[in-house]
């Protein structure tokens, strides 16, 4: 798996990114039905990694994710900040996964 950040979403992490927080994790949740594809992405800085964590290559800092989370992804990935909307895009070349308006911090 790999994920590609584009210079928009760096540019607008980098304003968030602390030294407390400074990892990034993706998660995927369950949607509001419970059916594990109908599930939403978010990224979140934390400052402890889990014991089960996955190291995903990036083309700026890496990030983590569970085991579990790997299989409802496409193998490469892009996100991306669109500064009109506020909101970050996490997408494939097969699919949008969503769009979320902030990195919170765990």
């Amino acid at each position: 798996m790999q994920i590609n950040f584009t210079e928009q979403s760096i540019a607008q992490l980098l304003k968030q990114l602390n030294s407390s927080s400074n990892h990034l994790y993706l998660i995927y949740g369950l949607g509001g039905c419970g059916n594990p594809l109908d599930g939403t992405i978010r990224l979140h800085f934390i400052a402890t990694l889990p014991s089960n964590k996955i190291k995903i290559p990036t083309n700026w800092i890496p990030v983590y994710t569970e085991p579990s989370t790997l299989k409802f992804l496409d193998d490469i990935l892009i996100i991306d900040f669109h500064f009109q909307s506020g909101r970050y895009l996490v997408k494939s070349n097969n699919q949008i996964y969503g769009y979320f308006s902030s990195v919170k911090q765990l």
